[in-house]
Parts: C-alpha cells; sequence; structure tokens
C-alpha cells in the first residue's frame, strides 16, 4: 500500500513537471510574437502644430461706457435696471432740473433786453445823426450867407456907402458862423462814433446773452441722460430718490456693455513667443460651452511683458466677431490653441502609429496576413494628431495604431 503511494506520487510530480515546461514554452512562444489591435491606411493630409495655452475674454476699447451726469440734483426718474438692453440715443435716467429751467428764464430774460437795446440804439441814434446834420447843413448855410454878407459890405465901404463900423459886423458875424459850423460838425462826428460804438456793444450784449442762454440750455440737457451706445446694462450705481453730487468729476451712473465687441488676450509663454505671429488661427474653448470650438485670428502680440507666479508672458491679440462674442462674456476663461503651422497635401500617419522601441521611433506596417514589420521611416512635422511621413512608407501602407510589443522590447503602445 505504501509502495502504491510512491508510486503515485511520483507520477503526479511527473506530470506536473512536464505541464508546467509546456506552460513556459507556450507563454514564451506567445511573449515573442506581435500582435496587431488596430490599423489604419497611410493617405495623404493636413498637419498642424498647434500652441496650447490660457487666454481671457475682455471687451474692447469703447465697448464698455460708463454713463454719468454733470448735474447736481435728485434722480426723478432711474429707466433702467441691470441686463437691460438699451439702444443708443434711449433716455435712461432723468434729474430734477428745476434750479437749471429758472436760470435758463433768467438768461432768457437777459437775451431779450440785449435784443431790446439793439433795437433802441438802431432807432435813436440814426435820428440823432440826423438831427445832428440839420443842424450843421443849417450853420453851413449861414456861414455861406455871413460870408456873402461880408463881402458885399467889404465893396459898399470901399465906396462910401456904407461906414467901417457895418463892415466890422459883417465880418465878426462870419467868424461866429465858422465857429459854429465847426462845432456842428465836431458833433457829428461824435454822434456817428457813439453810435459805431452803441451798436458794437449792442450786438455783443446779444451775442452774450445768446451764448448764456445755449450754455443754460446745456445745463438742463445734463439732467437727460441717455445710452450713449446700444448695448446691455451692466451697472447701476444710483436709483430714484438719491442725489447726485457733480464736482471736478462727472458722477457715474449707469455702465452699459456692447456685448458685440468683444477680443481675446492669449497668454504666451516667453519661450513660445518666437513661434506666434499676427494672422495665425486660433481655436479655443470655454468652460460655458466645454462642446463647442470657437475660432478667431491673431491680430498683433503686446510688446509689453506680464509677469504672473514668476513667469514672463506675452499676449497676443485676438478680435472676436459679433456671431462669436455675443455667445461669450467678459473675463471668462479660454483654452486655446495657436496653430503655428499647417501643411497640406503630405503623406501623413497617426501620432498614434509611433512606437518608442528601445529609445527608437518605429512605425509597424501590416501586410494582407496580419504581419507586422517595424520600419523606421524619416519624419517630418509632427502635428497635434497626425505625422507627416517624408520617406520610408508609401501611401495605402497599412500600419499599426494599437499593438502588443513582446515584453522582452520597451515600447510605447498606444
Amino acid at each position: 500500500m505504501r509502495k502504491r503511494t510512491v508510486i503515485f506520487l511520483s507520477v503526479l510530480i511527473t506530470v506536473l513537471l512536464i505541464s508546467g515546461a509546456v506552460w513556459f514554452i507556450s507563454v514564451q512562444q506567445k511573449g515573442s510574437s506581435i500582435k496587431v489591435l488596430q490599423t489604419v491606411q497611410v493617405q495623404r493630409g493636413s498637419v498642424s502644430v498647434q500652441l496650447k495655452s490660457t487666454g481671457i475674454v475682455q471687451p474692447q476699447v469703447g465697448a464698455v461706457v460708463k454713463t454719468g451726469t454733470r448735474a447736481t440734483g435728485e434722480i426723478e426718474r432711474m429707466l433702467v435696471h441691470v441686463g437691460d438692453k438699451v439702444e443708443k440715443g434711449v433716455l435712461i435716467a432723468k434729474i430734477d432740473d428745476r434750479e437749471e429751467r429758472a436760470a435758463y428764464l433768467i438768461q432768457e430774460a437777459a437775451l431779450r433786453q440785449a435784443q431790446a437795446e439793439l433795437v433802441n440804439v438802431n432807432k435813436t441814434y440814426p435820428l440823432q445823426i440826423e438831427q445832428a446834420q440839420a443842424t450843421l447843413n443849417g450853420s453851413l448855410a449861414k456861414r455861406r450867407y455871413t460870408y456873402l454878407t461880408w463881402q458885399r459890405r467889404t465893396a459898399l465901404v470901399a465906396t462910401g456907402v456904407l461906414e467901417q463900423a457895418s463892415l466890422d459886423e459883417a465880418y465878426q458875424d462870419y467868424v461866429v458862423a465858422v465857429t459854429q459850423a465847426k462845432a456842428d460838425k465836431e458833433a457829428l462826428r461824435l454822434v456817428e462814433e457813439n453810435y459805431a460804438t452803441a451798436i458794437i456793444n449792442a450786438v455783443e450784449a446779444v451775442a452774450s446773452a445768446q451764448a448764456e442762454l445755449e450754455n443754460a440750455n446745456i445745463q438742463i440737457s445734463y439732467t437727460e441722460i441717455y445710452a450713449p451706445i446700444t448695448g446691455l446694462v451692466s451697472q447701476v450705481t444710483a436709483q430714484e430718490g438719491e442725489t447726485v453730487v457733480a464736482g471736478l468729476q462727472v458722477a457715474n451712473l449707469i455702465t452699459i456693455l456692447d456685448p458685440t465687441r468683444l477680443e481675446m488676450l492669449i497668454y504666451v509663454d516667453e519661450t513660445d513667443v518666437g513661434t506666434v505671429t499676427s494672422g495665425m488661427a486660433v481655436n479655443f474653448t470655454v468652460d460655458a460651452y466645454p462642446n463647442v470650438i470657437f475660432r478667431g485670428t491673431v491680430s498683433q502680440i503686446y510688446p509689453e511683458a506680464v509677469v504672473q507666479d514668476n513667469i514672463v508672458y506675452y499676449q497676443a491679440l485676438v478680435p472676436l466677431s459679433p456671431e462669436t462674442a455675443i455667445q461669450l462674456r467678459p473675463e471668462m476663461t479660454t483654452q486655446c490653441s495657436i496653430i503655428t503651422k499647417e501643411i497640406d497635401s503630405v503623406l501623413v500617419v497617426p501620432n498614434d502609429a509611433i512606437k518608442w522601441v528601445d529609445g527608437k521611433k518605429y512605425i509597424y506596417i501590416v501586410d494582407e496576413n496580419d504581419r507586422a514589420t517595424p520600419v523606421s521611416p524619416e519624419l517630418g512635422v509632427m502635428g497635434e494628431n497626425n505625422t507627416e511621413i517624408v520617406s520610408g512608407i508609401k501611401e495605402g501602407d497599412r500600419v499599426a495604431t494599437r499593438i502588443i510589443i513582446p515584453t522582452t522590447q520597451t515600447a510605447d503602445d498606444k
């Protein structure tokens, strides 16, 4: 009995040893073969090199307008609220304007008075000039008469008809008439000069009163606040019943944002800024719409650096179209891909087809029997998804994208 047990155990150990050897050989044989799981055909396509970065959406210059007032007074009406859409030129707030209107009435009265004075000057001075001219005409006529009288008496005295005293009297009358004519002529000149001065002063007074009246009207206009642009109300800093005091600075009441005028600033690392130029296409996403890809174009690179967390960045400006901007909001963070290089109509393989084996890049070409043969082709531009094939692989070849490489080798099994 004991002998049978020993024999059975010996047989069992032998069977186990044989089975183990068979299993080990089988595993070794399996490990020495390449198993192809997925393939693609080599064909022509495009390769794009993309620079990943983050950005921020912000309003363009002039897209945000802070609307205020230069008037001091109580807000009678506030006609908008945050989020309201307003059109340019629409009344959005009204301030008490009683003081301004009272000042307007005062200036209106001053203008009427100045205009009346101008009318009075144009009415009275011409009469004074007419009277002075008539007086001068009379003086000139009297001077002429006295002169002739003096001449006649001179002849009569010479013939002895009249005495010398009569001639002296005539001469004295002539001298008085000449003096009076000179005085009347000077009086006319003074009236004319006074008229010219008065008319200038009166016209200037009217112009000044008109300017003061216009200024008063402008002061009234400050009490009515109109939307300067079309957009959305983003801030309202005062409500009905509150008093605003306008000092050296305009009191801001309402902020309006034009949601169609946005732009994006991309923060490009200083090590990558040399690869980015104006005109490059940009694809980006935001967390609010993770499945939507927005597009834009780099317009310029700002020369001044921005330092964040001890890292130097340069900002690339990307204007956004109104259709894109209307879907976004200021201060949104964006995940951007700047296409720094793109080539078309070249042989490409997916990046998954490139395997690292023993520190070298290989691509496995698969034949009709699904046997994989590693090759080391000349590679060109490596893009986000594809890599350019310069030589070593032909169009139409099948290459493996997913394989199991023997464990005796080191590989990157993508």
